[in-house]
Order: structure tokens, then C-alpha cells, then sequence
């Protein structure tokens, strides 16, 4: 009852303090005259342009959209600001360009003490990386090199003991924890090759918390899993087809992902994104074998079978003819197979109520169900529980009223065999003559997937 309960509250928080309101901000910018900005936020796939608007002949910008608080980014021709909502409206002003000017907030508003952080790394970094790269250019016999290792290492102690006194001491602010985000740690001048790529990328992520709610899904989030993959050299892996490394680099964000479910499927969505099935095929299928080991449950079959059903599995795509499976023990006694139903759109999920992910993922889709139902969408949920009592307690319990079967031999029944299942959930998108259209691996696919059919 509890899990109900919960479930119930999150949809009555969601509707209600999440709602979409009228949203507007107010800018000076008297260093960009007519100049077209485009105001920018992240969502659960990737980050998105709000609105456009320009700036007057005096720098004056606006922007009104429809909206809700929360992380966004001012974007022109060279460079951007970003800054935190917490209400409908804001107002600041910036002298100068968007790298190095003064940003303005009102008073008693975190942004000011954001950007204050940002501009204090920045001049560290700055530093650091001009005497890094004199060092480089001296001889280590010299006076001068001396004199310069001196500062070097002592602008590397400052950025330390700014990076932990925010880390310990300010971690409860977000405009801390925004600015630690983007910050990574240069290796030491006398590291060189290969040691010193491997120090970077060992403390990429030291000061990034994935499990942050506030920061997943922002521009920063994105920004800086984009750089990661940037300095692994994702696309040159992808040129020369080192799948063995690729998968490496996915495994490993992944990894650092684990303990967060909502990070896990923003980064998922984000790189499934990025690297579409219809051109990165091996990559995409690298990208959703990382995803659902961590986000399905996985069944006990023979090593044999598991290896043929992943590789069929991945046969499964747009154009795929699904056979006409029986829908056994079916609640709905006119549909005894899936040509039985009668859609202009079919939702086919294989689930189990001993999952939970299961659970989890039909509680989302049943928001979905409702929205295009009318339009024509029907969801089919197959389930591969044994025990029909408690298959039914399930669907009772949770109240889903779509079309519900259950095939009581599991993964060794008809439906998991004849769709190679090895792991619930699995979604199944189809039209009336039971061709897939897509194989949706998180509800933000499914989602997009369905408002591209029926625009």
C-alpha cells in the first residue's frame, strides 16, 4: 500500500509543483546590441533550446516561455552565462562579454556567489595552465624554471584548498556544488604522456556527483560528459572501429552512474541521442547493454541460450515482422493473441512482478497510456510470472487497466523465445500489422517516439 501511496504523491507533486508556468527574465547586455541569444535548459534527453529572442539597440534582452524554475544558459556567438532560477522571474545585467564580464544578480540572490566561485576558478585555471605550459618550454637546470615550479605549485595549492573548502565546507549550496562540477584536476608538470592522460582522466569526475538531482539533466551535466568523451576520444574509437575500448569508455560512465537510477537514464537517453542505431549500430547496442544491466532484471538461462537471445534481440528494430504471439491466461477474454488487438499503435511490455524495475517502468508508462489512448495507442502487458495469484494481486494492486496476459513458462515460454527475451522489462513498439517501429529502451524514448506518430 505504501508503494501506491508514493507513487500517488509523486504525480500530485508532479502536476502540481511542477506545472508549467509563465516564465520570463529580464536582461541587460549593453555589450551585445542586436544580437540573437537563444536561452537554453536540459531535460532527461539531452539539452534543448527554450527560446530565441535578441537583444535591443541598447542591450536590452527578454525572454517569456512557458516553463519552470530550474537550471538554464544564455547562449550567443561567443560564449554564455548560466544561472539558476528558483521563481517565475528574474532580472540581472552583464557588463562586459560573456568571458571575463561582470555579471550582476540581485541582492541576496546564490547566483552572485555562483559566479563569484566560477570567476575564482577561472583565474586559477588560467594561471595553472600558463605555467604549465612555460614550464614545458624551460629547462628543469635553470633558475628560472625553479622560480616558476615555485608559483606553479603554489597557485595548484590554492585551487586545492578552494576545491575542498567548498567540498566540505559549502557542499550544501547548490552554486557550490555547480561550480565543483565543472572543475578537473591538471596533472603535474613533470607527469609526462601517458601517466599524465591517465592522472586527468582518474580525477575527471572527482568533484561531479552524478547522484546530484539538481545538476542531472542540466547543461553543466551534458557539457561535461560530453567533454569526457572528447578526451577518451570516443569518435576516433568510433573511426577505426575499436569496439573493445568504446565499450570501455560507455562501461565506465556507466559505472560511475550506478548508485542513480535518474542519472543512469539521462546519460542513456543522451547517448542514444547522440549516437542513433540507425547509423552507430555497435555503438548504440554497446550504449543499451550498459544501460540494461543496470536498469532490468536479469534471469538465470544456459550460457548458450542467453548468447543466441542477445543476438537475435538485437536483430529486433524498425521493420521487424513480430510473430503473432498467443496472449495466455488474458484478462480481456476477446484477445487471445496479439492480432486480437485492435490499435492503430501497440505498446507490447514483458515484465514481471518480481522486478521491480518492471514495477517502476509500467508506473510510468500508465501516464503515457492514458495521454494517447484516445489517439490510438494500446498497451499490452505480458507477463512471465508462474504464479497467476500473484500476477493479479499485481495488477490490482497497481491498477493497470490495459490488456494483461501472462505466460506461466517464463523465459522458457512462447513469448520470451519468440521476442529473445533475456532481461524485464522489454518494450515493444508496433502497428497494425504487428511490424515494429521501435525498440524503446527508457520511457523518454518511448515518449518521443510517440509524440513524433501522433504530432
Amino acid at each position: 500500500m505504501f508503494q501506491k501511496l508514493l507513487f500517488i504523491t509523486f504525480l500530485v507533486l508532479t502536476n502540481s509543483v511542477f506545472a508549467q508556468n509563465k516564465m520570463s527574465i529580464n536582461a541587460e547586455f549593453p555589450d551585445y546590441t542586436n544580437e540573437s541569444l537563444m536561452l537554453l535548459q536540459g531535460d532527461d534527453g539531452g539539452v534543448f533550446v527554450v527560446a530565441n529572442s535578441s537583444t535591443d539597440k541598447e542591450g536590452k534582452l527578454t525572454f517569456d516561455w512557458d516553463g519552470e524554475p530550474g537550471f538554464y544558459r544564455i547562449s550567443g556567438k561567443d560564449g554564455f552565462v548560466d544561472f539558476r532560477m528558483s521563481g517565475h522571474k528574474l532580472e540581472f545585467s552583464l557588463s562586459g562579454s560573456f568571458k571575463g564580464g561582470d555579471l550582476r544578480f540581485p541582492d541576496g540572490d546564490e547566483n552572485n556567489q555562483y559566479q563569484y566561485y566560477l570567476s575564482e576558478f577561472s583565474i586559477l585555471n588560467e594561471s595553472i595552465s600558463e605555467l604549465h605550459d612555460d614550464l614545458k618550454n624551460q629547462n628543469e637546470k635553470d633558475n628560472l624554471y625553479k622560480d616558476l615550479f615555485t608559483d606553479y605549485k603554489k597557485v595548484k595549492r590554492e585551487k586545492r584548498s578552494l576545491l575542498k573548502d567548498l567540498w566540505g565546507s559549502h557542499i550544501d549550496s547548490w552554486s557550490a556544488r555547480f561550480a565543483l562540477a565543472q572543475q578537473e584536476l591538471m596533472s603535474d608538470v613533470k607527469l609526462k604522456g601517458q601517466k599524465a592522460e591517465d592522472y586527468y582522466l582518474k580525477h575527471f569526475f572527482d568533484f561531479f556527483a552524478f547522484s546530484d538531482s539538481l545538476l542531472a539533466g542540466t547543461p553543466i551535466y551534458y557539457e561535461k560528459i560530453g567533454k569526457y568523451l572528447k578526451v577518451r576520444d570516443l569518435e576516433g574509437l568510433i573511426e577505426i572501429g575499436n569496439f573493445k575500448k568504446i565499450k570501455d569508455v560507455i562501461g565506465n560512465l556507466f559505472w560511475l552512474t550506478e548508485l542513480d537510477p535518474d542519472s543512469q537514464k539521462y546519460l542513456a537517453n543522451y547517448l542514444m541521442n547522440k549516437y542513433p542505431e540507425e547509423t552507430y549500430t555497435e555503438v548504440y547496442h554497446i550504449i543499451t547493454d550498459a544501460y540494461r544491466v543496470l536498469n532490468t532484471c536479469e534471469y538465470v538461462l544456459n550460457t548458450r541460450t542467453i548468447r543466441n537471445r542477445i543476438s537475435n534481440y538485437k536483430q529486433i528494430k524498425k521493420g521487424w515482422q513480430a510473430p503473432d504471439i498467443p496472449l495466455y491466461h488474458s484478462l480481456d477474454g476477446r484477445i487471445q493473441s496479439l492480432s486480437d488487438v485492435n490499435s492503430e499503435l501497440t505498446l507490447v511490455v514483458v515484465w514481471s512482478g518480481s522486478c521491480r524495475h518492471s514495477i517502476e517502468m509500467l508506473n510510468e508508462i500508465t501516464d503515457i497510456y492514458y495521454t494517447y489512448k484516445d489517439s490510438g495507442l494500446e498497451v499490452v502487458a505480458v507477463s512471465l510470472d508462474n504464479n497467476l495469484n500473484f500476477w493479479k494481486e499485481i495488477i490490482s494492486y497497481n491498477d493497470f487497466s490495459w490488456i494483461n496476459a501472462c505466460d506461466t513458462d517464463g523465459l522458457n515460454g512462447t513469448v520470451a523465445s519468440q521476442f529473445n527475451i533475456y532481461v524485464t522489462p522489454s518494450l515493444f513498439l508496433m502497428d497494425p500489422s504487428l511490424k515494429i517501429v521501435d525498440v524503446p529502451q527508457t520511457v523518454f524514448q518511448l515518449e518521443k517516439q510517440l509524440i513524433e506518430i501522433f504530432k
